[in-house]
């Protein structure tokens, strides 16, 4: 029989999705207001994996990823979707189309957990109409896609960034643990 166990806390990250007319500077100081600082970040680039967007933020949307704040449980990850979901309310235009789109996460030693409030049958039911989705796993060293990763998580600019992240929860972990041995498959 497993024994169940409290979950060890993990890092909070977020990948943001920005219309040309929405002010960088401004959504990151709203995202902090939120979530806490942004401890570290990628460069706004275009984002060029898909026109899905298109039809509701315009051509010419940017990328950046986030890690945020202070570790949290992992059971907060609908609560961190709720929060975004209401969060992108402050850049909805007239029309009801977002300007933002805030794809929050949790990380760990083994995984980046995305929430969403599409269900799929990969996709697992957390509570309250929002679902989590594996985006990788930590497999021989490094952040590894899984079939349903988003072609934007597959860069490799992306999984290094989210590897630095990881290693930097490593090393919390470690300062807040020195006796708890690591394990990843």
């Amino acid at each position: 029989m497993s024994r169940p166990r409290p979950p060890e806390p993990v890092f909070v990250v977020m990948g943001v999705l920005m219309a040309p007319a929405v002010d960088p500077r401004a959504a990151v100081a709203r995202i902090e207001a939120e979530f806490g600082p942004v401890r570290a970040a990628t460069p706004w680039l275009p984002f060029d994996s898909t026109r899905y967007y298109e039809r509701e933020m315009g051509p010419g949307i940017r990328r950046a990823f986030l890690w945020l704040g202070e570790p949290v449980d992992p059971e907060a990850l609908a609560d961190l979707k709720e929060r975004s979901n209401r969060l992108e309310g402050a850049w909805t235009d007239p029309q009801g189309r977002r300007r933002v789109n805030l794809d929050p996460g949790v990380l760990g030693l083994t995984n980046l957990v995305l929430a969403t409030g599409k269900p799929a049958a990969h996709r697992v039911y957390l509570a309250r109409g929002i679902y989590a989705e594996v985006e990788y796993r930590f497999e021989r060293g490094s952040f590894r896609p899984l079939p349903w990763t988003y072609p934007d998580y597959r860069a490799p600019e992306t999984i290094a960034f989210f590897n630095r992240v990881r290693e930097s929860y490593r090393q919390w972990r470690a300062r807040r643990a020195p006796d708890v041995e690591e394990r990843s498959p």
